[in-house]
């Protein structure tokens, strides 16, 4: 009897021990995809974070007007070490026949990210950062992006109507307002939430014809292809006649027909000064060619084209940076820039981004916040709640993404092995 337990004993234990060695291995096999359920969001979420530091503390840094920096995380390499171990330690003895210990098993894991640093540098941050922005930018519209804060971010006139220009300065002289301009803005994302007109990028023609008449039969088919490659095209003009029409692919506003002569329409055309009772106006940049060529006079006079000057990612920048509420003792002590009103006082520039961008400040770090960052002794935030705020950090970040550069990097890179454990 006591043979026969001692022999079961063995094999419980045996059995025992090799749970134990199993159950270390099954472990390093599961860490893997376990790993990649913890480690990647937390990356994410890291890497947006940083983001919006970064971006929030060149905002402040223009407000001061000291000069941006930005660092870019191309890479981040993470390698997960695993080690799994297990022995048994049961034994057998005939004072307590059939007992064992489980044995002792353990796993160790580290995670050993590599980060890769790339400061932007000479001409890849100078055309990133100060090429005027392109009418492709739109596009963000149909991305879901507020088009009054897109306006407001970046327009610095429409028609010659200014969007506090001044507030782009890093210390301006004089003050400057865009209540103008920000009656239009709004006016023109209520019509466009409407459904009663359409900003996109689109093709027009020009009304007049770029060539004489000639007969429909003389053309062959390589003027056709010759005359698209240059962006024309032909078009009947009667008794079998047909002449050269440019054509433009680029900015439109498309006015819906119900509301062409609509009273809110004609207040737009009001405030930012072009001719009402058109279906169709040509959005054009004031670098454009036909703008810098056109007679002197008030811009939108031919009725059928508007033209903006449109700003750069750091003029962006600059104009957000107004929307930084400075530490009174900074105003007092000069360290920051100030500009005085008519009546001498320190002009507050906050109103020229109130509603969209308000960074707030304190001594003392919040202890709620949506993105901090410290400077010069003070905590510069964005509040929670404040919506508005997050979305122009957003619409910043896409803006500088589109202006990037598709080439590799080309500078230095900062490799770090970071240690984990």
């Amino acid at each position: 009897m006591v043979e026969r337990r001692g022999r079961r004993g063995r094999r419980g234990g045996w059995a025992r021990g090799l749970i134990v060695l199993l159950a270390a291995a099954g472990a390093c096999g599961c860490l893997g995809p376990r790993a990649v359920k913890f480690s990647r969001l937390r990356y994410n979420e890291a890497y947006r974070d940083t983001n919006d530091e970064q971006l929030l503390l060149n905002i402040v840094r223009l407000r001061y007007a000291d000069s941006p920096v930005f660092i870019d995380l191309p890479n981040i390499t993470s390698q997960f070490e695993v080690a799994g171990s297990g022995n048994y330690q049961g034994g057998y003895g005939l004072q307590f026949p059939g007992r064992t210990s489980l044995g002792v098993g353990g796993v160790t894991a580290r995670d050993t990210p590599t980060l890769s640093y790339h400061p932007r540098e000479g001409r890849e941050i100078a055309r990133a950062l100060l090429t005027p922005l392109s009418a492709d930018f739109f596009s963000l519209v149909t991305l879901g992006a507020n088009i009054e804060q897109l306006l407001m971010l970046t327009i610095n006139d429409f028609n010659d109507v200014r969007n506090a220009t001044q507030a782009t300065v890093l210390s301006p002289r004089t003050p400057d307002d865009n209540a103008r301009f920000r009656e239009g803005a709004q006016l023109l994302a209520s019509l466009i939430e409407r459904d009663a007109m359409e900003l996109l990028i689109g093709t027009t023609e020009d009304d007049e014809d770029s060539s004489e008449a000639v007969p429909s039969s003389s053309v062959r088919g390589t003027d056709l292809l010759n005359a698209a490659k240059d962006g024309y095209v032909f078009r009947s003009r009667g008794q079998n006649k047909v002449t050269l029409v440019k054509r433009e692919r680029g900015l439109i506003l498309k006015v819906r027909p119900n509301y062409v002569n609509s009273p809110d329409l004609r207040r737009l055309a009001e405030i930012y000064r072009f001719a009402p009772g058109r279906r169709i106006y040509q959005v054009k940049s004031e670098l454009s060619a036909d703008a810098t060529a056109r007679e002197p006079g008030p811009l939108g006079e031919d009725g059928a084209t508007i033209y903006i000057n449109l700003r750069s990612v750091l003029q962006v920048l600059t104009f957000l940076s107004k929307g930084v509420c400075v530490p009174a003792e900074h105003v007092e002590c000069g360290i920051a820039p100030t500009t005085r009103g008519p009546d001498g006082m320190p002009f507050d520039w906050t109103v020229v981004t109130r509603g969209f961008f308000f960074v707030h400040s304190d001594r003392h770090r919040p202890k709620r916040s949506e993105v901090a960052i410290q400077y010069r002794g003070y905590w510069f935030y964005i509040a929670p709640n404040d919506v508005s705020s997050r979305a122009s950090l957003a619409i910043l970040e896409m803006l500088f993404a589109l202006e990037e550069s598709e080439e590799k990097p080309g500078g230095p890179l900062l490799t770090l092995p970071v240690g984990g454990g």
